[in-house]
């Protein structure tokens, strides 16, 4: 849905340092890393391969160990974290490499709102054998509830038949 594949994204990422790197030269690289960037696809992509700009809001290291860095990443859809892990290697003047990434938020979407498959197999067997909702009702949102970032329009109900045949015929426009 583009409404929702299209918002920011939140990553978490475990980079890999291929050399010695103190803290502070790290941290100066992920400043310049912030803001508009030039970016290319990897090889292995969705998207064609062509130089674009993507917007890298907030790079922050949480916490080193040798030289492995903990990176939490605040980017514009769009943008291939590998990538970054290797353009801040570059930089770095020793390589680097994405090891791990999770992602911790799209949009308005926190993993703080996430569930797991059995804790919602739970929640439905309490529903289907005993008719308790009230956990299932909190794991299953309501469709309103994935485009609540968007702005709302309000209309009369008198204005509903209208706009259903504007729709309905710019859809025929979009078909033929």
């Amino acid at each position: 849905m583009p409404a929702i594949n299209t918002l920011d994204k939140e990553y978490v990422m475990v980079m890999k340092l291929h050399g010695d790197v103190d803290d502070e030269k790290l941290r100066v690289v992920l400043k310049e890393f912030t803001g508009a960037i030039y970016q290319k696809p990897p090889l292995r992509s969705a998207v064609k391969r062509q130089l674009r700009v993507k917007h890298v809001y907030e790079l922050e290291l949480l916490e080193r160990d040798g030289r492995y860095a903990l990176i939490r990443m605040n980017v514009e859809s769009g943008t291939y974290a590998r990538k970054l892990a290797y353009d801040i290697g570059e930089v770095l003047g020793v390589g680097a490499n994405m090891r791990e990434l999770r992602r911790t938020r799209v949009g308005c979407f926190t993993e703080k709102e996430a569930v797991t498959l059995q804790d919602l197999k739970d929640a439905y067997t309490l529903y289907k054998e005993y008719g308790v909702e009230d956990l299932l009702r909190t794991y299953v949102k309501p469709v309103e509830y994935m485009v609540r970032h968007l702005p709302k329009v309000w209309i009369r109900d008198s204005a509903v038949d209208a706009i259903c045949t504007a729709l309905r015929w710019q859809f025929q426009v979009l078909l033929n």
